[in-house]
């Protein structure tokens, strides 16, 4: 069951760090919102919208609603088959098109061109050219520029910066695939960041606070962006689990009406407004990224795309890699992703931090000698609510 969250405000996704009143005058958004947030904010709609007669701490109460949906300890039968940021576009026929758009992988670069070109893509790969000497664990390889392995590193500058759409992270994934400009959505075309200055206030005397001024810096949507979410229902609360209903008998049993239909919501900090939009893919096409298949036969092999960020217990890898998948020889990651959260008491206003995690981000890449796998997820921590969503390609 598709679902588009449509922002009709600026955004706040706040991240793990302090913004406690009189002690930190500063906080930015994160972006794009993290499974945590998404999850979150669609089992507080489906709650809302189960029996609109109740309060949320007597929803939370329904032993129905939270097999299907969790409460504190659990998330129920409810998973995530998908979480990326969308586009609508008019269709001809009077309807929208979807389009999802998904982070830069990390392995593309930008180098200098040749015979008048400015830049040209880069794709980096694993390599072991002769004399070098490295600490690296044995069976790992580094990565280089193909074709560069003896030139001079580029840099940090040249990591390839934006999003892509569908056809574009096909291209990226394909070793010979051609990534054209129009395949590239600049962060300026989705979004905007909305600095908001405030002060505190004394409720009895309506006075500004000494030392109580502060700036949020927010996100705004671009007209036609949002978020789509695959939700699905497993026919049983095994975490593992893999057997998932129709979508029609999904929307049964959450006891939402038949798409098209949509909700208004909230979303993120400050409850900021948005509608929620139950799509029907058989009016509505949703045009997601296909799985880039490797050639053997041209000596073509395995790599994973990262296209949600993935909590692994050992670092940048998983405690164990799945069954007829052997480890990578090489990964592209940028770095380290911190993903908390608020757990929220449905039976007062309070709550409590959820724990930090130190995170694989988006766009990861890792790179594999076997030659495919069907695997669509890894993460050894959430993927119910679509943590560790992967897409192969190859190298």
């Amino acid at each position: 069951m598709y679902l588009f969250i449509e922002p009709h405000e600026t955004l706040l996704f706040r991240s793990g760090r302090p913004f406690d009143a009189g002690e930190v005058g500063f906080a930015e958004s994160l972006f794009p919102p993290t499974p945590e947030t998404l999850q979150g904010s669609l089992r507080a709609l489906i709650a809302s919208n189960w029996d609109q007669r109740k309060s949320l701490p007597e929803l939370f109460r329904d032993r129905e609603l939270t097999a299907l949906i969790g409460d504190q300890q659990s998330y129920g039968r409810l998973r995530i088959q998908l979480i990326a940021l969308g586009r609508r576009r008019p269709a001809q026929n009077g309807s929208h098109n979807f389009e999802l758009l998904y982070p830069m992988p990390a392995h593309l670069l930008r180098g200098p061109g040749s015979q008048g070109q400015q830049t040209r893509l880069l794709r980096l790969k694993p390599a072991s050219p002769t004399g070098i000497l490295t600490n690296l664990p044995q069976g790992l390889q580094l990565l280089y520029p193909e074709g560069q392995e003896q030139e001079q590193p580029l840099g940090k500058g040249s990591r390839l910066r934006g999003w892509l759409t569908a056809r574009g992270l096909e291209a990226a994934l394909r070793p010979d695939g051609d990534l054209t400009q129009n395949m590239i959505v600049s962060e300026e075309e989705i979004y905007m960041i909305e600095p908001r200055t405030g002060i505190a206030r004394q409720e009895r005397t309506h006075t500004t606070e000494e030392g109580m001024l502060y700036t949020i810096y927010a996100v705004r949507l671009r007209p036609g962006y949002g978020f789509l979410v695959d939700l699905r229902l497993a026919q049983t609360a095994d975490p593992l689990s893999d057997q998932l209903l129709p979508d029609e008998q999904t929307v049964s049993l959450l006891r939402l009406p038949a798409p098209p239909a949509h909700f208004p919501h909230t979303l993120g900090g400050e409850r900021r407004p948005v509608t929620v939009w139950l799509i029907d893919p058989n009016d509505t096409p949703v045009r997601a990224a296909a799985p880039q298949t490797p050639d053997h036969l041209s000596g073509q092999r395995l790599l994973l795309y990262l296209a949600t960020p993935a909590i692994f217990r050992k670092g940048w890898q998983p405690e164990h890699w799945p069954a007829g998948l052997s480890a990578p020889i090489a990964a592209a990651i940028s770095g380290y992703q911190w993903i908390g959260g608020w757990q929220m008491n449905p039976h007062h206003h309070g709550g409590q931090s959820k724990p930090a995690r130190r995170c694989v981000p988006a766009g990861s890449i890792y790179f594999f000698d076997s030659s495919d796998t069907d695997l669509q997820k890894i993460t050894d921590i959430g993927q119910e609510i679509g943590y560790g969503m992967t897409i192969k390609g190859a190298w």
